[in-house]
């Protein structure tokens, strides 16, 4: 497998490659994650000598880009997906598309507003209420936090990088809540897998999301989190993802 990192515009993409690839995966990282994700690299090991490429940008403000916070909006993530979308649509054959958390929950707002031109979706741990799961985050690392301190001097997370996200940002997310239906998910052709003791996505959140839009396929993956840290859960995530995808 063939990595490189390309630039769609100021979009920096990893891209992974085997031999003659004819199709592609559009895939998506999660909040405060980057396109070096160890899980989309997991699937494009999956996938590369299948016939795949796989094309993992980075958000604003993730991985590599440099961007002021306020640049990080779901109205830019879009933006740079679909940029990317379009290019690998240019080199030919069947677009599928996979997301983790807010990359997940990007997807679906990308398939509501234009469409499912995607072949297949594979959604891990997809966060379909992001602005609570931008609370529990905030509470996992800083068990102190509060909305209203967060009103002040909006939210300062530390993950792969630092960040420091006005408070405009958690209302946007407000307007991105996922939890009902919609006839362009509610498809087989989408996997939604998730994890049995999600620690930033709702369990509750998630089930009534899947019983709202029943033709989703889904998996449970009892035993794990959010970031499915033991490596047999990870491969069973991605396992099935790359059938799905397949």
């Amino acid at each position: 497998m063939k990595t490189e990192v390309k630039y769609i515009g100021t979009v920096p993409v990893k891209l992974f490659t085997g031999e003659n690839p004819a199709k592609s995966v559009l895939a998506v990282h999660g909040f405060g994650g980057s396109k070096d994700s160890l899980a989309i690299e997991g699937l494009a090991q999956r996938l590369c000598d299948k016939g795949f490429r796989v094309a993992a940008p980075d958000l604003p403000c993730h991985g590599e880009r440099t961007e002021k916070e306020r640049e990080l909006t779901p109205e830019r993530c879009l933006s740079d997906i679909l940029a990317v979308e379009c290019w690998l649509r240019g080199l030919g054959g069947e677009v599928s598309a996979f997301g983790t958390s807010f990359g997940g929950c990007l997807l679906l707002k990308r398939m509501e507003l234009y469409g499912n031109s995607f072949r297949k979706v594979a959604l891990r741990v997809p966060a379909v209420n992001m602005a609570d799961s931008l609370i529990r985050c905030m509470r996992l690392f800083q068990p102190e936090f509060t909305l209203d301190a967060a009103k002040q001097s909006g939210f300062h997370v530390k993950m792969s990088r630092e960040l420091n996200i006005p408070y405009e940002f958690y209302s946007m997310l407000l307007e991105l809540n996922e939890v009902r239906h919609s006839d362009i998910w509610d498809s087989p052709d989408v996997l939604a897998v998730y994890a049995g003791r999600d620690e930033l996505v709702a369990r509750a959140d998630t089930e009534e999301f899947l019983r709202l839009n029943p033709h989703i396929q889904r998996l449970c993956i009892e035993e794990t989190g959010h970031r499915m840290l033991r490596p047999e859960h990870l491969a069973q995530a991605l396992d099935r993802a790359a059938e799905h995808l397949v």
